[in-house]
């Protein structure tokens, strides 16, 4: 039996202060710079059966609401008041964490004995371990070269601390005494939710308490039910890449179909790759997980900002996930950089949205969350100092109705820019620029959102540079109703002097004492067409030095005279230039049309196909073998199924 409405608005609203206050314990009692500015990290409250009830939405990351920590509940065993679980092991928390850097704690919330709830949160640590400072690298082969693998143990234990487990997270990672005080953040934060659920149920009861969290539950699956019958029916498919698998030069498939139906959606991932041998696996247990659907979610609260964001939110959505594929990983795939994936994930999911309800849905935003971490030596503690410098994302993709925004990628917008002040005051470095990057946005009727550029210097020897999950430096932002696609980014060594040097993707990067080094993110693609944008807007680009004269001319059609818009020659321009508009929904930019051109859909269908069908050991052998053969041939003429499956015979022939 339901509450009634009243006392289940009533309660929603003091649980989400609830949350939200525990996130502000968090942050403002955290040491590293990545939790407490940029806000890697989030805090919440379960059921006892694990999934969240109450998730904050002001503060922290949003992508972690539909986690489900039953798994790790059970690994763990029975647990007492004062009792906190900690783990970062996503295959021995049935992908509750996702990569090692995340660090997961759960402390159970008793009331007279009865476990009536859990406070549950993780936070990124700077540094768990592993080849590389700051932990991740896109070439660890395997999870064993990531860092300190903890399975669910118990950190505390009636309130009291494992000293014995403590000692060897400290001694495995380059920043113990920060990454012990971010913890006890963290335990701060779950234990204000604690007190907050104690003064609940001392006001309502247990059992009003305990009912409140299941109809909130149930209000949210009931809401996002309500959104998915009024969509069109069908079956809905889009693809995109992650531009390399870092060992060779091979993109990365993510291919997604989209079916609607009957208060449902199944979402099949049935066509991605198969899993790779390098940091870019996402973990999910096979499971319905939140990472393949944050742009359902977002879709789904955007339309309906009363939607709740628990457990709920995913209840209508079905996943089909291959196993042994880069979306569904077999122990021991590496998995430190899953979230470049999941922004690629973010895309195609988009895409096909776009295809069900196209005037809903933004272009494709940069697609970059790359995070820039510097090491340099400690001379007085004897060992390296590691710190995040910056999250480098993308700008956002153009929206019905409204241009994208400036230097934040929708899918990463709960991430905060760290201060460059706060940046030089704990890191010795100096920051030379931060700020957009003109004619970097998608041109359209609505203009994606400008890249971000960043430079900074290092006056220490010594100093290592890692940047994971920097992507879209090949192919670009999608543009969407006949935008155009967003830059690419770049990364630039010593910009401006006799020394620059254009670099590929950073995995680890020796600096010398003096150097700049400069990354810019992808721009945002375009929504609409270009030449509808009106000439007043553009030159408001113009004058804030967003739109340089000569790109507002070649991508708008807009001619400048004075400090103003020449009105007739704009027209004429624009009338001789409309057949450039393309007639299809995307605009996928020249480097991903000839990636397809060599490589259609029904090719890289049965590609993938085939290597799913090969034991596990030799995929991606056959993958590596195969794909340059496939390449040489298509420099020749267009390559048919039946050329692959002779491709396949010929290796298997070979290795007989």
């Amino acid at each position: 039996m339901r509450l009634d409405a009243i006392t289940v608005e009533i309660l929603r609203n003091y649980l989400q202060g609830a949350v939200e206050e525990m996130a502000y314990v968090v942050e403002r009692t955290a040491y590293t710079t990545f939790v407490k500015e940029t806000a890697d990290f989030t805090c919440g409250l379960l059921t006892p059966s694990g999934e969240f009830f109450a998730y904050p939405v002001e503060l922290g990351v949003a992508s972690f609401g539909g986690i489900s920590y039953a798994a790790t509940l059970e690994a763990v065993g029975p647990l007492e008041p004062g009792d906190v679980v900690i783990t970062n092991d996503p295959y021995g928390s049935a992908a509750a964490a996702t990569h090692l850097p995340d660090i997961h704690l759960i402390r159970p919330i008793f009331w007279e004995d009865r476990l009536v709830a859990y406070g549950a949160g993780f936070l990124h640590s700077s540094d768990v371990g592993g080849m590389v400072p700051a932990s991740i690298t896109p070439r660890a082969s395997e999870i064993f070269q990531e860092g300190l693998r903890l399975p669910p143990k118990k950190l505390f234990v009636r309130g009291a601390v494992n000293r014995d487990l403590l000692d060897v997270i400290l001694a495995n990672c380059r920043i113990p005494e920060q990454n012990w005080g971010d913890l006890q953040a963290l335990v701060a934060g779950l234990t204000t939710g604690e007190r907050r659920m104690h003064e609940l149920i001392r006001r309502f009861g247990p059992d009003t308490v305990d009912k409140a969290m299941d109809d909130l539950i149930d209000y949210a699956a009931r809401k996002v039910e309500a959104l998915i019958r009024r969509m069109p029916a069908g079956r809905y498919e889009f693809s995109d890449y992650i531009e390399d698998d870092v060992v060779t030069d091979i993109p990365i498939r993510l291919k997604v179909a989209l079916t609607i139906g009957d208060g449902e959606i199944h979402l099949d991932f049935t066509g991605s790759d198969v899993q790779v041998g390098s940091a870019l696996n996402v973990p999910t247990a096979g499971r319905v997980h939140p990472f393949m659907s944050i742009a359902l979610v977002n879709y789904f609260v955007t339309l309906d900002r009363t939607i709740p964001l628990n457990a709920g939110v995913l209840r209508r959505v079905r996943m089909t996930l291959p196993e042994g594929s880069v979306v569904n990983p077999r122990f021991p795939a590496a998995c430190g950089v899953r979230y470049a994936t999941v922004l690629r994930v973010y895309d195609a999911v988009l895409g096909a949205l776009a295809r069900a309800v196209p005037a809903d849905i933004p272009a494709a935003s940069g697609g970059q969350g790359c995070m820039v971490a510097l090491s340099l030596p400690d001379p007085e503690a004897g060992r390296r100092h590691v710190t995040v410098i910056e999250p480098m994302i993308g700008g956002g993709g153009g929206r019905p109705g409204r241009d994208g925004v400036d230097g934040c990628d929708a899918s990463l917008g709960f991430l905060k820019t760290t201060p460059a002040e706060t940046l030089e005051a704990e890191v010795p470095v100096v920051v030379r620029r931060f700020h957009l990057v003109a004619d970097s946005a998608g041109p359209g009727r609505f203009r994606g959102g400008h890249a971000v550029r960043l430079d900074f210097q290092v006056f220490r020897p010594e100093g290592l540079v890692t940047a994971r999950g920097m992507e879209r430096l090949r192919f670009a932002p999608w543009g969407v109703a006949g935008g155009s696609a967003g830059s690419t980014g770049s990364v630039v060594l010593n910009p401006g002097t006799a020394g620059e040097r254009t670099l590929p993707k950073i995995e680890v990067l020796a600096l010398e004492p003096g150097d700049v080094l400069s990354v810019r993110t992808p721009g945002g693609g375009g929504h609409g067409d270009r030449f509808q944008r009106p000439p007043a807007e553009v030159l408001a680009d113009v004058a804030s030095g967003l739109v340089s004269p000569a790109h507002a001319r070649e991508a708008y059609g807009v001619v400048l005279a004075g400090d103003g818009v020449d009105e007739t020659a704009t027209s004429a321009l624009r009338a001789g230039r409309r057949d450039e508009i393309a007639a299809t929904p995307f605009d996928f930019g020249p480097a991903r049309c000839e990636h397809e051109r060599r490589w259609p859909t029904e090719l890289q269908d049965a590609f993938i196909a085939l290597l799913m069908s090969l034991p596990a050991p030799y995929r991606a052998y056959a993958r590596r073998t195969l794909y340059p053969r496939v390449e040489a041939l298509a420099d020749q003429r267009p390559v048919t199924v039946d050329d692959l499956h002779r491709l396949v015979q010929e290796l298997r022939a070979a290795i007989r």
